[in-house]
Order: structure tokens, then C-alpha cells, then sequence
């Protein structure tokens, strides 16, 4: 269900948890109706994480690994 609504173009909401969708890069066009399929460049899935996540990367601490 998810592969599919994501390729729908539509953005997956799993509660609290976070968010998915389809981002694209790609070359300008001068136009929209001038924007064609072929400019488009590349895709990624996008994660947005929900406030309970967020707030914990605030509160991660770092330390050097010791082998």
C-alpha cells in the first residue's frame, strides 16, 4: 500500500511516526507548459519525521568511538 500511494504522488502519513513522499529534481523550464517528463532528473523518497522524533534529536548526545 505504500509503494502504491507513493507512486500516486500522494504523501504517506504513518501517525506520529512521520511522513513519506516523492521528491524530484530536475532542470528548469522557462515555462510549465514548456516542462516536459525528459528534465526531470532523479527522485528520491522523503522522510519527515513526527514531533516525538524531532524533539529526541534534540536531546541526542555524541561521542567519539572507541575501538
Amino acid at each position: 500500500m505504500l509503494i502504491r500511494h507513493l507512486s500516486e504522488g500522494k504523501i504517506v502519513k504513518l501517525g506520529d511516526f512521520g511522513n513519506f513522499q516523492i521528491t524530484l529534481t530536475s532542470e528548469g523550464a522557462p515555462t510549465a507548459e514548456k516542462f516536459t517528463a525528459s528534465l526531470i532528473k532523479g527522485n528520491k523518497i522523503q522522510f519527515r519525521p513526527g514531533a516525538d522524533l524531532r524533539e529526541m534529536l534534540k536531546t541526542v548526545k555524541y561521542e567519539k568511538y572507541k575501538k
